[in-house]
């Protein structure tokens, strides 16, 4: 059973499913994901879509429906009972469940794990009870949750290994963007829940952006699978400025761009390892930005910023999300070639430490071994 509960977890287990499939051929597959996971092979039992929240207060609006899913993949672990689980990030959700089956004597292996180093050590002590091995992908979370007595291994950064090599002015032909046209990404998020928040925000600062550029610019929006594009398209339509939304092409359009306002999450990290110019925003909802500001235990919140050890790319969090500020924010970066070379020199570095080449293998056989040798283990007890 594999078991992803949002976008960037879909992609990274759509690689991992597919790399244990090419090592265990007639290995059969089922969980929860989305259709990268679906297309590498996944008998999917409930998709992403009905599980993708962001803080506390989205939650609580979405458990009834979270408690069913929960219920149907415990019945399932019972009645089907698998060799192993593989979770993949969404701590809240993957814990309880993991926890769930490791009772029930199946070993566990937790892909993408709790940013612990984010949100305390109090968790530390539910994940050592609930895994059998942790596969990191951040260098220093080796050392952190060793610290913690929980099994781990680094295995590489599985978005390193999904950048591609892209052709900007191919890319300008393909979409009719001339030379001298700026090209402004705006990445609002993977979720419902933030998109709704964050979208009117930066079409507002897009609007700004527009009159302000002092020349011809293009605003491109690529959409996550698990955003719904009608909704998108709705909320666009009363724009200031004329937004071209793109299916899940993040990467793609962030390498071709000049710069982006970008969601805290995932989509930071491509930005910054494509060396794309970036503001990082983010709006909870103020029950979820309460409880947040007392949990969370470090200064900066995007993975540009934690992985450079200083701050690389500015952050604009809740009211300091204005239209004003954002738009503010882009346009000094673009005039600002020092401090761009010094974000691209930071990238560099952080790209060479992240070591992602073959990571989606190396997590798999990681994987397929800790399931091993909990069979062995199990076999010469009895």
């Amino acid at each position: 059973m594999v078991v992803a509960g949002e976008a960037s977890g879909d992609m990274y287990g759509g690689r991992l499913c597919t790399s244990l499939k090419e090592i265990v051929p007639g290995l059969e597959l089922f969980g929860v994901g989305g259709d990268a996971m679906a297309q590498s092979g996944v008998t999917l039992l409930s998709h992403i879509s009905e599980l993708s929240v962001m803080g506390t207060w989205d939650v609580l609006k979405k458990l009834g429906e979270i408690r069913r899913i929960l219920n149907k993949l415990k019945e399932k672990l019972n009645s089907d009972r698998p060799s192993g689980l593989i979770v993949i990030d969404f701590p809240g959700f993957n814990l309880r469940l993991a926890g769930y089956a490791r009772k029930r004597g199946i070993p566990v292996v937790y892909y993408v794990p709790p940013k612990l180093w984010v949100w305390g050590k109090w968790r530390m002590a539910a994940l050592r009870r609930s895994v059998d091995m942790v596969l990191a992908i951040f260098p220093f979370e080796e050392e952190f949750y060793r610290a913690g007595s929980v099994p781990v291994t680094f295995v590489g950064n599985p978005l390193v290994e999904l950048l591609g090599n892209y052709d900007s002015k191919e890319f300008r032909s393909r979409h009719n963007i001339d030379r001298g046209t700026k090209v402004i990404a705006l990445l609002p998020g993977s979720r419902t829940g933030e998109v709704r928040r964050l979208l009117p925000l930066f079409l507002e600062s897009a609007g700004l952006i527009s009159r302000r550029i002092g020349g011809p610019v293009r605003f491109l929006l690529p959409l996550a699978h698990t955003v719904s594009r009608s909704m998108v398209e709705g909320m666009a339509e009363s724009a200031p400025v004329d937004v071209e939304i793109l299916d899940d092409r993040s990467r793609e359009v962030l390498a071709v761009s000049d710069a982006a306002i970008v969601a805290s999450g995932t989509a930071t990290l491509e930005a910054f390892l494509l060396g794309t110019p970036q503001v990082v925003a983010y709006r909870m909802s103020p029950m979820s930005h309460l409880i947040g500001k007392r949990v969370i235990k470090i200064p900066m919140i995007s993975l540009p910023n934690i992985l450079a050890g200083r701050e690389v790319v500015r952050e604009l969090l809740q009211d300091q999300a204005s239209p004003e500020a954002l738009a503010g924010e882009i346009i000094n970066l673009l005039d600002d070639t020092p401090r761009i070379d010094a974000y691209r020199t930071a990238s560099r570095k952080v790209m060479g430490e992240l070591k992602g080449e073959g990571t989606s293998r190396m997590a798999a056989r990681a994987a397929l071994e800790a399931f091993d040798d909990f069979a062995k283990s199990h076999q010469s007890a009895h």
